[in-house]
């Protein structure tokens, strides 16, 4: 049976849904192109590090994670390697996301030793070109990678070495796409690729239990309303988001997508009533007309499910501190929706005169009823579709490649 080790980032107690959807589209993908090839999930420190999320308890998911630092050497072991989603492979994640909680959850004792394990772990500082030469990474990003990060003497060499020895690299947006040709000298392939949650096609995660509380939506459909997680809720938002509910004829109501308190500026917006499942917030996005949040994965996930997803950012700033988590910056949320000329639902969270929100509502209104967000939605989904069955057929013709004998097992 053939073999491939999945690394992720880490998602402490599932406590993220859209990271959570992220690792459930590969085995999606496992499960409809190559049900028989065994994936062995490996990533930083296991979800179970500390409690898990409510709604995540008692679910039948289809992996177990291993904690990855143990299990290094047996990367080696599999036919292939892959790196699924996320910032895994920038420097800033490196430095803050990744370092700060080793350091929390004493796997580490001091930041030199947490970088020295990241750079094992997350750039096979020690792991053979052999290895390397079975390694795909999928819809990662270096949004931010920048030159001096590369000339980083530690992080430049290490990060280089990866990306041009691993068999094919696909990130999840086109700037990071770019990054990747000018690094590999490669004009000609295609690097930009799908996030890795769009990967799982509409019906594919009917696996995961449900309640009653994604089957009740309203009839003639509902809002979904998930805000002030990423991005402070500017004053004008709340009157936005009633005078758009009041045009489509669709009440608002709260999506909880992570677990949290509705912030006061939306605290009107209704939840609704008993418990749910992690399946039921994957399964109620197709049921919405729409959704309205300033979280990536959310706005991901709901125009992969068909559900047109108004999103809310900010104007980038520049880092105010060394510690500002770049992973947590409205730009990956822009960057998305520029790629798929969906910018009409894009919204800053720069002040504007009601005459501006009446136009950016006129416009939304005869995109969601005149086909357009139809059209956005489908060429997200078509150029998933596309990418995934780049990758498939990658990581086939890998799984389908004897190993040279005599190939290495073990040392770098």
């Amino acid at each position: 049976m053939a073999s491939v080790a999945v690394i992720t980032a880490p998602n402490i107690g599932y406590r993220n849904t859209g990271m959570l959807t992220v690792d459930l589209a590969f085995e999606s993908l496992r499960r409809r192109t190559a049900p028989e090839t065994e994936a062995t999930w490996y990533t930083l420190h296991t979800p179970e590090t500390v409690p898990l999320r409510e709604c995540a308890r008692g679910t039948d998911l289809p992996f177990r994670f291993h904690p990855l630092a143990e299990h290094l050497d047996s990367l080696r072991d599999h036919d292939a390697v892959v790196f699924w989603g996320d910032f895994l492979h920038t420097r800033h994640y490196l430095e803050q996301d990744a370092t700060n909680r080793l350091l929390d959850f004493g796997f580490a004792e001091d930041r030199q030793a947490a970088r020295t394990l990241l750079n094992r772990t997350l750039l096979f500082a020690d792991q053979p070109d052999e290895l390397l030469a079975r390694t795909l990474s999928y819809g990662g990003t270096i949004l931010h990678n920048a030159q001096s990060d590369y000339e980083d003497k530690e992080y430049g060499p290490l990060f280089t070495r990866l990306v041009t020895r691993s068999r094919r690299v696909w990130v999840r947006d086109p700037l990071s796409a770019a990054k990747i040709a000018h690094l590999r000298g490669d004009r000609t392939t295609d690097h930009f690729g799908s996030d890795a949650a769009l990967l799982s096609r509409p019906g594919d995660l009917d696996h995961l239990a449900t309640t009653d509380w994604s089957r009740a939506v309203p009839d003639g459909g509902a809002i979904g309303v998930f805000l002030g997680a990423r991005t402070p809720i500017p004053e004008w938002l709340p009157a936005f988001c009633q005078d758009l509910s009041e045009r489509l004829g669709a009440p608002l109501e709260w999506l909880p997508w992570f677990d949290r308190d509705i912030p006061a500026a939306v605290g009107h917006i209704a939840q609704r009533p008993g418990r749910h499942t992690v399946g039921d917030l994957v399964r109620v996005l197709p049921r919405y007309r729409l959704v309205i949040t300033d979280t990536y994965h959310l706005a991901v996930n709901s125009w992969g499910a068909g559900t047109p997803a108004v999103c809310v950012g900010a104007p980038e700033p520049a880092p105010k501190t060394h510690d500002d988590y770049l992973t947590l910056s409205d730009v990956k949320k822009h960057v998305f929706h520029m790629a798929y000329d969906a910018t009409d639902f894009y919204l800053s969270t720069l002040p504007d005169s009601r005459d501006g929100h009446e136009r950016r509502i006129d416009r939304l209104v005869r995109l969601m009823e005149g086909g357009g967000a139809e059209t956005v939605a489908a060429r997200i989904r078509d150029h998933a579709d596309h990418s995934a069955a780049a990758f498939t057929g990658t990581l086939a013709s890998l799984l389908d490649t004897p190993r040279r004998p005599g190939s290495p097992t073990s040392g770098p």
